[in-house]
């Protein structure tokens, strides 16, 4: 997708802000966050699976009434509880 400004700025000054905007997010790690039944069908789970692994220490994070769930964090206790 190519997006064009019209406000007058140099080429090579708009270059380089676009070059260090990609290297500022290529330095973030991406966070993804689900539902439970967004992250039950990720893994091809069930919801209830979902709620028991909960019980037993999966981490989430409260938003509003929902927990929402990290895949990056799910991912790795499912590693750690899986060699367990």
């Amino acid at each position: 997708m190519s997006v064009e400004f019209a406000v007058g700025l140099p080429e090579d000054l708009v270059e380089t802000l676009v070059l260090r905007v990609v290297e500022r997010l290529r330095e973030q790690p991406e966070r993804r966050f689900l539902s439970k039944s967004a992250l039950a069908t990720h893994l091809g789970v069930s919801p209830r699976t979902i709620k028991t692994w909960r019980e037993k220490g999966l981490p989430g994070r409260k938003v509003g009434r929902e927990v929402m769930f990290d895949v990056d964090e799910v991912n790795l206790w499912l590693d750690r509880e899986g060699q367990a």
